[in-house]
């Protein structure tokens, strides 16, 4: 619901920031000894979609709770217990957004942290374009196979003395029933204090938000460089402290990012004409 609400009211909830994070954050300290990440990465999304929404605002209420420091540091160590598509790209859009600011105007906690945000940003992204690249390989091969199977099998329609279902109804049905009878439960043991269990664990596959349409590679490239033109000293610091391996998969990143725009330009040229 917070995902939900920040992903799409931009600039209007700000006055809810604060109960979001007494929430969040109550979690957060609940789970910060479990062996078992769920939780804490499904908090960390929702610092994450705040911090998209609202750098500035989001660090504010870390600051003023004194927990700045201890949740970037969880925060880092969860990241590599992510596995998922979502809290890797609100991991990406939240740590990103807070390099639009600049540097002086962080807090301390977090100027200091800037190499280990970068080196997660950049190791993140890369994973999200490999795995990227991948599916859209596999759905490449999945689409060729169905196309064969339709030419093969054709639905003439339903007899009359057929029920008006087929399977993807049925799916359907099963899916509402399911979100009628365990959705409101799924909410009640987040706030109880219960980790997530693995009946929650595909939930992020059916999440949708404006965020979608946020390409993650080019968010990346244009902060990223829009940091180092803005403050040129401070990011040759952030990049003399990163492993040599990092600045070459961020230059990588960088080169992927002006390919597709170019490739994009290109396409659009096309259509024009």
């Amino acid at each position: 619901l917070y995902m939900s609400i920040l992903h799409s009211c931009p600039g209007a909830v700000d006055a809810y920031l604060p109960m979001m994070n007494d929430v969040a954050l109550g979690k957060l300290g609940q789970q910060v000894n479990n062996e078992v990440p769920f939780t804490r990465i499904a908090v960390f999304q929702v610092i994450g979609s705040a911090l998209y929404y609202n750098p500035q605002l989001e660090l504010a209420e870390l600051e003023k709770r004194g927990v700045t420091q201890q949740v970037f540091t969880q925060w880092i160590q969860d990241s590599e217990e992510m596995e998922k598509w979502l809290p890797r790209k609100l991991t990406v859009l939240g740590l990103t957004s807070i390099l639009m600011m600049n540097a002086n105007s962080l807090p301390p906690s977090v100027q200091g942290s800037i190499p280990q945000i970068v080196s997660v940003v950049v190791s993140m992204t890369e994973k999200m374009k490999e795995e990227a690249e991948k599916e859209d390989s596999q759905e490449g091969n999945f689409e060729e196979e169905a196309e064969e199977e339709d030419e093969e099998e054709a639905f003439e329609g339903f007899g009359e003395d057929e029920d008006v279902t087929n399977e993807a109804d049925e799916l359907y049905m099963n899916a509402l029933n399911q979100l009628s009878s365990g959705g409101d439960n799924a909410v009640a043991r987040f706030l109880m204090g219960e980790a997530f269990d693995d009946d929650f664990d595909d939930d992020d596959d059916d999440f949708m938000s404006p965020l979608d349409e946020v390409d993650t590679l080019l968010y990346v490239n244009d902060t990223l460089k829009a940091a180092f033109q803005r403050e040129p000293e401070v990011y040759q610091q952030v990049q003399a402290a990163l492993a040599p391996e990092t600045v070459n998969t961020c230059q990588k990143l960088f080169a992927a990012a002006d390919s597709q725009r170019a490739q994009e330009a290109q396409q659009q040229a096309q259509q024009a004409q």
